[in-house]
């Protein structure tokens, strides 16, 4: 029976197996479990055939990274048929939280692994032109004249959410609320601000 096992010389082949792999392994025992020996047992080749691949783990955790930013770009995106501009930040909004918590090693692995880990994926994906907050702050744009300046809002927007997804992998039973009212809560004041009435100061704090 012929080896179904990618070929050394396939080598398009060969990376998207070693990646395979490497995904297997850190879904199911995470991160600190995938280890360039333990990835050649797997895949069935010695870790210098690896190394020919991919320099070092820090290397695949970049790819895998990587990869996994694009599936979340890609899950914004289908908000984009949304038609109402306010309903479609909504909906990306959910996405990203439900994306987090749907894949917490790859969120982890983006955002929370290590600070190299997501400024190389960051830069990257800034290079190739669209980042998730990009994505954000051209869905803040399109709200117009209602909407606050748009990049400070998608920054905003961007860290009360990474605030929802980490709170939920890490300290979820410690949180009052549920998501979606956590969400809401941080659209609402994100989109419309909070309105608060002038602050009256006393007749003599104003001399001088």
């Amino acid at each position: 029976m012929a080896s179904s096992k990618p070929l050394l010389s396939d080598q398009p082949l060969l990376r998207g197996h070693i990646l395979d792999a490497a995904r297997a392994i850190v879904v199911r025992h995470g991160f600190d479990a995938l280890s360039m020996r333990k990835l050649a047992n797997v895949v069935g080749y010695s870790p210098a055939s690896l190394y020919l691949h991919f320099p070092g783990r820090d290397a695949i955790a970049h790819a895998l990274g990587a990869e996994g930013h694009g599936k979340l770009l890609a899950a914004l995106h289908s908000c984009d048929s949304t038609s109402d501009p306010v309903e479609r930040v909504r909906s990306m909004a959910r996405v990203y939280v439900e994306f987090g918590k749907a894949n917490p090693v790859v969120y982890r692995l983006i955002y929370m692994q290590n600070a190299a880990y997501t400024e190389a994926i960051f830069s990257d994906a800034a290079t190739a032109g669209e980042t998730a907050l990009s994505v954000f702050s051209d869905a803040l744009i399109s709200l117009g004249p209602s909407a606050r300046s748009a990049p400070l809002s998608a920054d905003t927007l961007w860290v009360a959410l990474h605030g929802i997804v980490s709170l939920s992998l890490t300290a979820s039973k410690y949180l009052s609320a549920p998501t979606d009212a956590l969400i809401d809560s941080a659209l609402d004041l994100c989109l419309f601000g909070v309105k608060k009435k002038p602050v009256r100061r006393p007749a003599n704090a104003r001399a001088g």
